[in-house]
């Protein structure tokens, strides 16, 4: 009597070979994340929101930043090893499923293929919103005080306008509304050091000299 793995194809072994392992790193990796011992400071992946904040600390050389200069707060990240586990994962079960539905082997790899990128992108979504949600309840403005930044809004002298401003602090880089009492204004790019807090949170920075 033939066993199950000697009547499989060429195709479903390597499919099968695929989605086991994956399948079983996926569930582990999972369990790990949802129990704090997973996230995206341990999962490399490529930041499409760009190293602002190392422009910052480049622009503001000489003065205490007294922040990470990798941590730019919730990115979306296509390219990590979490997703590239999901994509094996579903490609798998994917060529698996439509191999067994009578496909052909080059459309159920283009099917599986497709199906694996689709789940790399609901799963950085899910985890940028997660982060995101988690980032908004716990940012307090008094917070950065002290902590320097750099002017993306101009902003008028003697509180002519809310301006915005990034400023790192709490661990990350973060886009907040700004005024300032001094009597000159603050153009586009320049180094500010947030001095206090106005009411809703609103920054009262000054030039960072």
């Amino acid at each position: 009597m033939q066993s199950w793995w000697d009547i499989l194809t060429a195709f479903e072994r390597v499919m099968w070979l695929i989605a086991l392992p994956f399948s079983v790193i996926f569930l582990i990796q999972m369990i790990l994340t949802f129990i704090g011992f997973g996230g995206g400071s341990t999962d490399p992946g490529v930041d499409l929101s760009g190293d602002i904040h190392a422009d910052i600390t480049a622009d503001a050389a000489g003065n205490d930043v007294q922040h990470s200069n990798t941590d730019t707060g919730p990115a979306f990240s296509l390219f990590t090893l979490r997703n590239f586990i999901a994509f094996f994962t579903v490609f798998g079960w994917s060529g698996i499923a439509f191999y067994h539905a009578g496909m052909s082997n080059g459309l159920s790899v283009l099917l599986a293929v497709l199906l694996g990128v689709l789940a790399m992108l609901i799963i950085s979504l899910l985890f940028y919103f997660i982060m995101k949600m988690a980032e908004n309840g716990n940012v307090s403005a008094k917070n950065a005080i002290g902590a320097v930044g750099k002017v993306y809004l101009p902003i008028k002298a003697y509180e002519g306008n809310i301006g915005k401003v990034h400023v790192a602090f709490q661990g990350n880089l973060r886009e907040m509304q700004a005024i300032t009492r001094q009597e000159y204004d603050l153009p586009t790019n320049t180094i500010i050091k947030v001095a206090g807090i106005s009411g809703n949170d609103i920054l009262i920075v000054e030039r960072n000299l």
